[in-house]
């Protein structure tokens, strides 16, 4: 009987000691940025946009195209991790009709595993700086706001809490962004004229509306050739998943605006990339299907699994105390 008790214990015990193990071992090890993250999500909408081609040339009226069909590829992925720091890979297409490339940019961000936020940028990692989310949000993310950082202006701002609802069956966190500033990001600012002649600037800017055309005395002002910088503004709508921190869906409106880098402020001359996107449907369900599947691995090891063990562990701990006392009662044996 003696031996019966021992066993019993021991196998509660172990099961108690697996609970454990799950809950403060296993499932804090899931509820990190795992190594080998690899996501491609998928957006379309129009662009406006300065056709070179078209400046070259000297068809200064049709320099810019308006609704132009696009579709935004980004593919996220993890590169290398070194103890809490993930190191990503974030690589956006910008593809126009007849699958012509119109913009592609490559940055790499090293990010706290836990919080998303910003991590010490790991030697020849290749990673630039940054202040707060930058590829997404952390698990079960709360309903307040967030640092942010936008990759356009190299800035940070903030992304604010706006409301929660549905999509696809889950509960979603909407955040909206804005973010405005000199344009920084070295892959888009290379896509971009350093300068433009004087009479292609002011025949670019008399095809605007006339509600969008500069200052005609200012036009006047400039040098035969102008040296141009951009100025980024940057609104997004982010739809994240509650329980898992996956993005849904994203609604995103940028535009780069062209201006005469002259004393003593620079002088707004015309639009010259202007592009509102959104998550294809296709997308958000594929986002919104692996929320649930995470949802349910977050739930069986945080609560599941350590609630079974724990539930078996009890029986046979009572089992084994009963025991116990049956044969501290019985009599002794005569012999």
């Amino acid at each position: 009987m003696r031996k019966s008790v021992w066993v019993l214990t021991g196998t509660a015990t172990v099961l108690l000691a697996a609970s454990g193990v799950v809950r403060l071992g296993v499932y804090p090890e899931l509820a990190r940025i795992p190594s080998d993250v690899d996501i491609t999500v998928r957006y379309t909408g129009t662009m406006d946009m300065l056709d070179a081609a078209a400046v070259e040339s000297g068809d200064l009226a049709g320099a810019l195209l308006g609704d132009v069909p696009v579709t935004v590829d980004r593919r996220v992925q993890v590169v290398d991790t070194s103890g809490d720091t993930a190191v990503f890979s974030d690589h956006r297409v910008i593809t126009g009709p007849d699958d012509r490339e119109l913009l592609a940019t490559d940055e790499q961000w090293a990010v706290d595993r836990e919080s998303f936020e910003d991590a010490p940028v790991p030697d020849d990692s290749g990673a630039a700086p940054h202040d707060g989310l930058v590829i997404g949000w952390p698990i079960a993310p709360d309903e307040r706001d967030y640092p942010f950082w936008d990759s356009a202006t190299r800035t940070a701002t903030t992304a604010v809490y706006d409301r929660t609802e549905t999509v696809e069956g889950r509960t979603a966190h909407v955040y909206t962004v804005h973010a405005e500033g000199p344009l920084a990001d070295p892959d888009r600012t290379a896509a971009l004229p350093a300068a433009l002649p004087r009479d292609v600037v002011t025949g670019i800017a008399a095809a605007l509306p006339a509600d969008r055309r500069p200052d005609a005395a200012a036009l006047e002002a400039l040098p035969d050739t102008v040296p141009l910088t951009y100025a980024a503004t940057t609104d997004l709508r982010i739809w994240v998943d509650s329980a898992t921190g996956i993005v849904l869906d994203t609604e995103q409106h940028q535009t780069f605006v062209a201006q005469a880098s002259v004393e003593p402020e620079p002088v707004a001359l015309l639009p010259v990339s202007d592009v509102e996107v959104r998550s294809t449907d296709e997308s958000v369900r594929s986002q919104a299907d692996d929320a649930e599947a995470a949802a349910r691995s977050l739930w069986l090891l945080r609560t599941g699994a350590p609630l079974a063990l724990l539930v078996l562990a009890l029986p046979l701990y009572a089992v084994a105390s009963w025991q116990a006392r049956k044969t501290r009662r019985a009599p002794a044996d005569p012999a």
